[in-house]
């Protein structure tokens, strides 16, 4: 057969892809089969495993069983049978999953239509495996040699030919391909100008078709986070040893690979708006394999507002709500002695009495005082429900103003949601506040009765929210629980019976770390400790497990039940040694049930803290500075505060003492009651620095703070700390408005001299990509997306110059803005009136030229689409020009006469110069008084009109 029955490398497409586009040499060719290891890699283990657990006959009936191959019609498998050109196509297509042809016409006239070989030879000759031997034929029974068979198994696997390769015994062109396919791991026969056997092609068939299941690159997904960060993920196979990440056209970034092959990236915090993510997997520089995602950020907003029952609200946000009670966070304004007009939820403008986060801080619960007759008397009533645009989200985006009217009512009676058992404390979860749990009874006995007893759990109005069977229960016994009675705040009876199960804990707590910082040691344990006196159970300092150093206890400090951690303070064991190694023992510790930790025996080497604290961050909100340091700070007031401030117009407050301020160390960043001790925090109330709006005024700032230390003593590291941020105009506005401050009355204004002129102001800067036609409306409609957007002066103001004729008639239009997102983060104000404006806008049609008549030897007339002024009786003023036969007539010999309507007279000075016979034309060019309409649009320049 000749060697023009496979395509040569000169046309076979198998070039693999690599960063920038290029195509690699010789000698790069390397690096190219290292990205086919990834398709290939497997083949070392693969072909050892195939090879030695798999014989080429079961390798066919594999490939059979999986409806690959269909086999002879005997069911022998003839291995050793030289295979035929018509059965090798029938095989490629298998292997590469392209399906038979049996629509398209046969290329070949010994290719017959009906014939078992014809759709698989067609659709291997347009797939480029096979071609024909010439003169319109393919020798469907003639053989075909190991060479030619692997040369299209190379092509199927997409490898790389390795250019200018040789190898014994093989023909030149075959050479790159052999050396591909041998350097990817394939069993390439090494009798290449024989005939290939049927079981040669099955062994070569069998690890393509295995090596084509392997995907470089699956599962991949983009995830939107709380904070508008974007997490890629997904898996790799078969040694891909990299994986970026490009947002849209931005330089791609690596993402963490991991052992097992799966990878994930998490992007910088991104505006509202639609991204395209691309993820490449490589090995070494060879792309191989890459697949686009598609995220959306969307602006913050709420979901739903539901009413739980008569004092309490459920706000659902479409993502996480910034926590804590700083401006911006959703207990801002709420609890004992804090301003209740700052809280950013009213219901018929009362504020609630406090708030709780969900730990995806997409859902806030709201509960109002029912004590207050204002929020009792809204039973069976409607109420507007409203929340503030100064809310944050996890990423500082501001809220899109919310209000909705709700409907005060509760007519769903409580449910139990749950039982809960610490040790043999029984704690049942009812699903709403109650007035009165009702009767409780174990065992057909109300409590309390003999050792039995139960505790109501209430909120903060006194309300119950659950009941505790604190004494009584013994683990691993049963128990039937009734509930008689339970009454909601809307007097909703609830009943309820269940068996309580007490679980049979014999686990004995252990310790699972032990940790050092200074002389403070904490030790972790697996489960809650009960206090080692068991009539102590009440008590928060109550002692948990005793720490002996040579048999003396040392004091314990602290006990974090949410972690299971107790601290102990070795300080004096420590003194004044840069370090100390210590044994100590660990014993009396108990879990809940009272099972007993066995004593552990643990040494340590306590090291002095020399390290001195650092600052981590610098946050700001409203008049408060927020400073993280890198470790916990003695709680000391500084030795001195200064500041420098420069405004926004350049002009610098010289730096100076600060005197009024409040400090302190400690904030309790996730509203949790736990205050997080890393953190300094500095409310500056100097009127030179906050506004009448109790936020800090727009500029930049440089606050040093002198004398803080870590709870060793050692000084901050500068010892005095430079907290330098700057505050934008928008940053606390809470929202993007239409006007630059409450004292603009004009934010959207037409043009008084060009009526396709609008202006629009903004109270925060705009960036350039958001000036699109989609983002801007006249009565409800986009504006035509040919007109031209841009700033003027500064990025607060936008002129948009509509194409003439929009404004159909001079009448009231509202004037909106939509989807836009300041410099700063802000997305646009929820209120209508803040994106909104409705004023009166003239209608930009420019008059047209309808018709031109000669009147006499003296005069034209010009009709226009409507009533024209003229400015001028000068032409050339005018940009009104007079053309006969072709040439230009001197404007000093005619003048303009304004008829009042819509018809202009064009009069000449010079005696009869017009006659019937000529070729009269009238242009209208550029000049400085153009013929006008009323509202003062000029006729269209560059336009001509012929005299009839």
């Amino acid at each position: 057969m000749r060697d023009s029955s496979y395509k040569s490398s000169k046309h076979a497409k198998l070039q693999i892809p690599v960063q920038g586009g290029e195509k690699k040499v010789m000698k790069k060719s390397l690096s190219l089969l290292l990205a086919l290891a990834m398709v290939f890699g497997m083949f070392a283990s693969m072909a050892s495993a195939a090879d030695t657990a798999l014989t080429t006959e079961q390798k066919l009936q594999q490939l059979v069983d999986l409806k690959i191959l269909k086999g002879k019609p005997d069911g022998k498998p003839h291995l050793e049978d030289n295979l035929t050109r018509a059965e090798f196509a029938t095989i490629a297509i298998a292997v590469a999953g392209v399906a038979e042809d049996t629509t398209t016409a046969s290329a070949f006239s010994d290719v017959k239509a009906g014939e078992w070989h014809t759709g698989a030879i067609t659709a291997a000759n347009k797939a480029g495996f096979v071609e024909g031997v010439g003169g319109g034929l393919f020798a469907p029974k003639a053989t075909i040699t190991v060479q030619e068979i692997v040369k299209v198994a190379a092509a199927i696997a997409k490898l790389t030919p390795v250019e200018g390769a040789t190898v014994d015994g093989a023909a030149a062109w075959a050479a790159p391909y052999i050396k591909a396919a041998q350097d990817a791991g394939l069993p390439v026969p090494t009798n290449y100008t024989a005939n290939a056997t049927r079981g040669q092609t099955i062994d070569l068939a069998y690890a393509v078709y295995q090596a084509l299941q392997v995907k470089p690159l699956s599962d991949a997904k983009a995830t939107v986070n709380a904070d508008d960060t974007i997490t890629v993920t997904g898996k790799t196979a078969g040694g891909v040893d990299s994986v970026k990440v490009a947002i849209g056209t931005a330089e791609a970034a690596a993402a963490t690979l991991n052992a097992d092959g799966t990878f994930t990236y998490t992007t910088a915090k991104q505006a509202v708006g639609e991204y395209k993510l691309t993820v490449t997997a490589y090995k070494g520089t060879a792309s191989l394999a890459s697949t686009e995602l598609s995220a959306k950020i969307d602006g913050f907003g709420v979901s739903s507002v539901s009413v739980l029952n008569l004092k309490q609200v459920e706000v659902k946000f479409n993502k996480g709500v910034k926590k804590g009670d700083a401006e911006g966070g959703h207990a801002y304004g709420l609890g004992e002695g804090q301003d209740p007009a700052k809280s950013y939820f009213k219901l018929n403008g009362i504020a609630p009495k406090r708030a709780s986060i969900s730990d995806d801080q997409t859902t806030v619960t709201l509960t109002f005082d029912l004590s207050d007759a204002r929020i009792s008397g809204l039973k069976d009533h409607y109420a507007n429900f409203e929340v503030s645009s100064d809310l944050k989200s996890v990423s500082g985006s501001s809220l899109s103003s919310y209000k909705k009217e709700v409907y005060i009512t509760d007519s769903t009676k409580a449910s139990v949601t749950g039982t809960t058992f610490e040790g043999t404390i029984a704690k049942i979860s009812f699903s709403e506040p109650l007035k009165d749990e009702g009767v409780v009874s174990l065992n057909g006995t109300e409590l309390p009765y003999g050792d039995f007893a139960y505790e109501a759990v209430k909120d903060a109005e006194g309300d119950v929210t659950a009941i505790k069977i604190t004494k009584g229960l013994e683990k691993d016994a049963s128990y039937d629980l009734d509930i008689v009675g339970a009454t909601d705040l809307n007097d909703n009876l609830t009943d309820y019976s269940a068996t309580l199960k007490v679980p049979n804990d014999t686990t004995n707590p252990t310790i699972t770390s032990v940790t050092s910082n200074g002389g403070i040691v904490s030790v972790k344990f697996s489960e809650a400790l009960a206090p080692q006196n068991a009539d102590d159970e009440n008590d928060a300092d109550a002692i948990r497990a005793t720490l002996t150093v040579d048999d003396v206890p040392q004091t314990q400090t602290e006990y974090n039940k949410d972690t299971y951690t107790l601290k102990f303070d070795l300080s004096n064991i420590l003194g004044e040694n840069s370090f100390k190694t210590v044994t100590f023992k660990i014993s009396k510790f108990f879990d809940l049930v009272r099972n007993e930790g066995t004593t552990v025996t643990k040494t340590l080497t306590l090291s002095k803290d020399t390290t001195k604290p650092t600052l981590s961050s610098t946050t700001v909100s409203g008049q408060t500075v927020y400073a993280k340091f890198s470790e916990d700070l003695a709680n000391t007031a500084p030795t001195s505060v200064k500041i420098t401030y420069t405004a926004t117009n350049g002009v610098v407050t010289p730096e100076k003492t600060l005197t009024d301020f409040v400090f302190k160390i400690g904030y309790d960043v996730n509203a949790n009651a736990n205050e997080d001790k890393s953190y300094a925090v500095l409310e500056i109330k100097d009127t030179d620095y906050v506004g009448s709006n109790e936020k800090l005024k727009a500029g930049k700032y440089t606050v040093k703070v002198a004398g803080l230390t870590d709870v060793a003593g050692n000084a901050t590291n500068p010892s005095s700390v430079s907290l330098s941020f700057t505050v934008n105009s928008s940053t606390n506005s809470g929202s993007l408005k239409l006007g630059y401050d409450a004292d603009d009355t004009n934010p959207v204004s037409q043009d008084p001299d060009n009526n396709n002129k609008l202006e629009l102001h903004f109270n925060g800067e705009l960036t350039l990509e958001q000036l699109v036609a989609k983002n801007f409306l006249i009565n409800g409609t986009t504006i035509p997306s040919d007109s031209k957007i841009e700033f003027i002066t500064n990025r607060k103001t936008v002129v948009i110059t509509l194409p003439e004729g929009t404004i159909k008639t001079t009448g009231k239009r509202t004037i909106k803005v939509a989807n836009l997102v300041d410099a700063d983060g802000n997305t646009l104000s929820g209120t209508s009136g803040d994106i909104s404006k409705t004023i009166e806008l003239k209608e930009n049609v420019a008059p047209k030229a309808k018709s031109a008549t000669l009147l006499s030897d003296t005069q034209l007339k010009v009709t226009f689409s409507e009533d024209v002024t003229t400015a001028s009786d000068d032409l050339a003023a005018s940009g009104v020009e007079v053309y006969i036969n072709g040439n230009k007539a001197d404007s000093a010999n005619y003048e303009l006469v304004s008829t009042g309507n819509s018809d202009v007279v064009i009069q000449s000075t010079a005696g009869s110069v017009f006659k019937t016979s000529q070729q009269i034309v009238i242009k209208f060019v550029s000049a400085d008084y153009l013929i006008q309409d009323k509202n003062g649009n000029t006729v269209k320049v560059d336009t001509e009109i012929p005299v009839k």
